[in-house]
């Protein structure tokens, strides 16, 4: 391109320059276009705009992080789940926009998302972060914005910081006694409510999510199984405050036993007041799907009566029954196997990582049961037996 000379309306001489510098994402030519008051200063802002195009030959133009998530990469989650797309956006506003937002999608480095990731203040929340920028960067190299994805490497994590719960998980069905004990006196208070949404997940496995979105259709009493096919999440207001979706994985929609105590609960609580119930099995004051937060607010009210009236239960949270199940199953000497089914789990080391959680007590509890006592029955002098090693290579 070239240097033009034109006059303004007011007489004025000005000078524009124009340079082709690439081509944008889309595969548009990038035409940069500057104006200036002198032919020298035209000279001088040309020879910018061809240093620009010679540095950025056989590449598109300039895409900083920004721009592409707001005009490629956010437009196509509009398919996600709210609750997906609520994570992606707090991770780009707390995070991600301000270590990267004016930076080409090119020039981001390693350093640089160390740097991102550094400034996290616990693992989980440095992992979501990078996770959030490995997918973006995916769909850029997807696009042909980026040869590579620097987000892919190994990155020094921060510590892992404080459980988002108190930790507590029954680990044997016998010790949740005192627990469904008081849950079974304060049906009075409540209804039912709480042992409902306590039992579905202490004596079924069944996510907290999964319980908020059980309907009693799901329910079939008479082959004593729970259909579980969808689940109810809280989101922001911008995503409509809750998501109806289906469950977390494909393996996840699944088919669960109900034990049969559980069952008769279940038909109980349905049946309560004379009326059979349709519809979502936890609801709320005005008959509708309870949101999360209410039901919390439920538990931690019936917490505080069990203090108030001296019974002596574990503080266990509305996520923590079911890792609760899940220990207890085990426990129990249920396989391993079937387990991952019922949780919903695809693969059984998932079940083994996030759910399975002796307790030091559980641990003495199987030495003493399963290590024989060796040194009290060694009777005699054993100079005479040979001792026997083996080495290793």
């Amino acid at each position: 391109m070239s240097i033009s000379k034109r006059r303004l309306k007011s007489g004025q001489i000005v000078y524009d320059v124009q340079e082709y510098v690439g081509f944008t994402l889309d595969g548009k030519r990038d035409r940069k276009k500057v104006t200036c008051n002198s032919l020298r200063e035209a000279k001088v802002e040309r020879a910018k705009l061809v240093a620009m195009r010679d540095a950025r030959r056989n590449r598109s133009g300039r895409c900083t992080f920004g721009q592409y998530v707001d005009q490629w990469w956010w437009p196509s989650t509009s398919g996600l789940a709210a609750s997906t797309r609520d994570t992606y956006e707090k991770e780009l506003r707390l995070r991600l926009r301000p270590a990267f937002g004016g930076i080409d999608m090119r020039d981001i480095t390693r350093p640089m998302i160390q740097r991102m990731v550094g400034s996290c203040g616990t693992r989980r929340v440095a992992e979501k972060a990078l996770g959030t920028l490995r997918t973006i960067m995916n769909q850029a190299v997807g696009d042909g914005l980026m040869a590579s994805n620097p987000a892919c490497a190994a990155y020094d994590m921060p510590p892992i910081g404080r459980r988002r719960d108190n930790g507590l998980v029954i680990t044997t069905f016998g010790a949740m006694r005192p627990l469904l004990a008081a849950l079974g006196d304060y049906v009075a208070i409540d209804g039912g409510f709480c042992r409902v949404l306590a039992v579905t997940g202490l004596l079924m496995g069944l996510r907290p999510e999964e319980r908020y979105g059980l309907d009693w259709s799901d329910v079939d009493a008479r082959r004593r199984m729970c259909h579980v096919r969808r689940a109810y999440l809280s989101v922001s207001r911008r995503e409509g405050s809750h998501d109806e979706k289906g469950t977390k994985t494909a393996g996840s929609m699944r088919d669960v036993p109900i034990p049969d105590d559980v069952c008769r609960m279940l038909i109980e609580y349905q049946r309560r007041d004379g009326t059979v119930r349709m519809g979502p099995v936890l609801v709320g004051s005005g008959g509708q799907r309870i949101p999360p937060a209410t039901a919390k607010r439920r538990w931690a009210r019936f917490l505080s009566w069990c203090d108030e009236t001296g019974r002596d239960v574990l503080h266990v949270t509305i996520e923590n029954c079911r890792h609760s199940f899940a220990t207890s199953y085990l426990h129990a000497g249920g396989r391993v196997e079937d387990l991952s089914r019922m949780l919903g789990h695809s693969d059984i080391v998932t079940t083994y990582r996030r759910y399975v959680r002796p307790s030091t007590d559980d641990l003495s509890r199987g030495i003493m049961e399963h290590v024989p006592t060796m040194l009290d029955d060694v009777q005699g002098d054993n100079r005479d037996i040979p001792s026997v090693a083996h080495g290793t290579a």
